[in-house]
């Protein structure tokens, strides 16, 4: 029973630990085709903030001692909030000029209890009243489509986990920092931009002196099934040397923003802040106020260099009409592929499916076989789509030599890579409708 419970506790955090940058998430770019096309990639503001500072802002329990201080920076440095910390700075009456939310799952299929009714996840996180005023909505290329459709200034999409840039036929800039929570999508993004100086706000990565994990306004969740998700609890360095509680979870994320801060390169200039003010102790960061960051880091700056920065990239019609071009192609290529993929498949199955195999049975299925997997090879998100099949199709073939469990786990793959397929080519016939009528 108690390796039981590991193992189940262990995926659940495995999971949680990884759902930003899940490797099959990537298969959900399919979906994103037209959208990738229709809106600007964070990549095209590059450097844009070359030398100027960012503070990135997130849901911990110590926000609440230094959220007002934010409305001093007015300007003078980005503020990229991650979606569950909008809240608490609305009101506290502070805009974001960044919110920023890359996990792959759809919010619309999420839901929580809120006075005795399921209130969707979407409904709650994603309102207008809260993005009023907000310029700027991040999210991820392997994101829920819905995340496109937010109300505000302009959304932006980057792609942050599994390089997939090398496989699409558009110019993709692929972020690298993976360290499994949308925080370090945020780091990352600062730091792309090119922010000399990046500030940590609300990144607790611990629990509050009542227990509690996130701000008050946050309203995540606390059941005892979520906390227990999180791992075990302990204790370790807290931000002013005292001993905190973390999880296993949390304290994975700090040892990437540890791994990050020792992994740049000493010659870049780049300052690294933890303005929390509470929570865990990240090695790499100087650990100062708030007002002490503002009063020491900000007071050179201008207070309109957000806005003057950020209205500064200008989108390029002549590249969007040649990217068009390209994915319309890409689109209509694998629309063929997945019909071949469908005939050798289907004919495969047929003769594995038989009650009865003569060897020119087993000659015409290993070739069928083979075709449909070279077929398979030619677009590498069938690869990360059937990853579990792939591997049960290996480990099977080795384990069982009779011609019976042979046939049996090709066949099983050839389901489930059937299945597959048809999901591959309505995403791609969706998509076709979709990119043509873009302008």
């Amino acid at each position: 029973n108690k390796i039981r419970d590991s193992l189940i506790s262990g995926r659940s955090r495995a999971w949680l630990r990884f759902n930003t940058i899940n490797r099959g998430d990537a298969v959900k770019i399919l979906d994103n085709l037209s959208n990738i096309l229709l809106y600007r990639q964070t990549s095209e503001f590059h450097e844009t903030f070359k030398g100027k500072p960012a503070v990135i802002v997130c849901p911990g329990p110590s926000l609440k001692k230094n959220i007002k201080s934010l409305k001093k920076i007015n300007g003078k440095a980005l503020i990229i909030c991650v979606l569950h910390a909008l809240k608490p700075l609305k009101a506290a009456g502070i805009i974001p000029d960044i919110v920023i939310h890359t996990d792959p799952q759809n919010l619309k299929s999420l839901h929580f209890e809120k006075d005795g009714e399921l209130v969707s996840q979407y409904d709650h996180w994603m309102n207008g009243e809260d993005f009023e005023g907000v310029s700027y909505f991040i999210t991820s290329a392997t994101g829920s489509p819905d995340n496109f459709d937010i109300p505000v200034k302009e959304v932006l999409w980057m792609s942050c986990g599994i390089r997939i840039g090398d496989f699409l036929p558009l110019d993709v800039f692929d972020y690298t920092r993976v360290g499994g929570s949308v925080s370090h999508s945020a780091f990352d993004l600062a730091l792309e931009l090119g922010c000399s100086k990046v500030a940590l706000v609300g990144q607790d990565l611990a629990f509050g002196e009542n227990g509690e994990l996130y701000s008050k306004e946050a309203r995540l969740d606390m059941s005892k099934q979520r906390l227990d998700s999180l791992g075990e609890r302990f204790k370790v360095k807290g931000y002013y040397g005292k001993k905190v509680d973390t999880n296993a979870s949390f304290s994975f994320f700090a040892s990437f923003y540890e791994y990050f801060a020792k992994n740049l390169n000493k010659n870049t200039n780049i300052s690294l802040f933890n303005c929390t003010e509470g929570g865990i102790y990240l090695d790499g960061f100087k650990h100062i106020p708030l007002e002490e960051f503002i009063d020491t880091q900000l007071s050179s700056y201008d207070t309109n260099l957000v806005e003057i920065t950020l209205g500064m990239v200008q989108r390029d019609p002549g590249k969007y009409k040649k990217n068009k071009e390209k994915l319309t192609r890409f689109i209509k290529d694998n629309i063929n592929l997945g019909k071949e993929v469908d005939r050798l498949s289907k004919v495969a199955v047929e003769i594995a499916k038989k009650s009865y195999h003569t060897d020119e049975d087993l000659r015409r299925f290993d070739l069928v076989q083979n075709k449909t997997i070279k077929k398979l090879t030619k677009n590498f998100f069938y690869t990360l789509g059937l990853q579990k099949e792939i591997y049960i199709l290996q480990a099977g073939v080795a384990a069982d030599s009779s011609i019976e469990g042979q046939l049996g786990f090709h066949l099983d793959f050839l389901k489930a890579a059937r299945n597959f397929n048809s999901k591959f080519r309505k995403a791609f016939s969706k998509q076709l409708a979709l990119v043509s009528s873009n302008c």
